[in-house]
């Protein structure tokens, strides 16, 4: 399978995905569903999916989501969490997984969440998340090709 974007973009694409989940999931308090609907309904799916470098390592996660909330202030809660040591959480590895998921089959995210939701991603963090990562994308990609 061909990848949409060189995998040298990947670790960018994962990091700033990781830190929009946990700053939608942990900091915002979103359950997984409004988080995964916020992400499906915004333009960043799309503009990763097409390799658009801005969207691939030219945003941070926090402008990411600024991007996907327009209508709400983001200032304060984006200054709490810049301002707290940080340590990902199993929110910022979903974002991190989903990414790599998606690089590696060049499939749209909304595929993807459609046969496993973020809340099923997230179910998986206590026992895969020390797993290589190629772990929970088998799984995942199962799930996706199911008929």
């Amino acid at each position: 399978m061909t990848c949409t974007y060189d995998e040298m973009y990947l670790s960018d694409v994962q990091k700033n995905l990781g830190f929009f989940f946990q700053l939608l999931l942990h900091n915002m308090g979103l359950s997984p569903m409004e988080s995964q609907n916020v992400f499906l309904d915004s333009i960043i799916p799309a503009q990763i999916e097409n390799a658009n470098p801005d969207f691939l390592c030219g945003k941070s996660g926090y402008e990411l989501a600024m991007l996907a909330l327009p209508h709400k202030d983001l200032s304060k809660v984006i200054e709490e969490a810049i301002q707290e040591p940080f340590y990902p959480q199993a929110e910022y590895w979903t974002g991190f997984v989903l990414a790599f998921c998606q690089w590696k089959n060049n499939i749209p995210f909304d595929r993807i969440l459609k046969r496993y939701s973020l809340e099923h991603i997230l179910q998986n963090y206590p026992l895969l998340h020390e797993a290589d990562v190629t772990k929970i994308e088998q799984i995942i990609m199962e799930k996706v090709n199911e008929n």
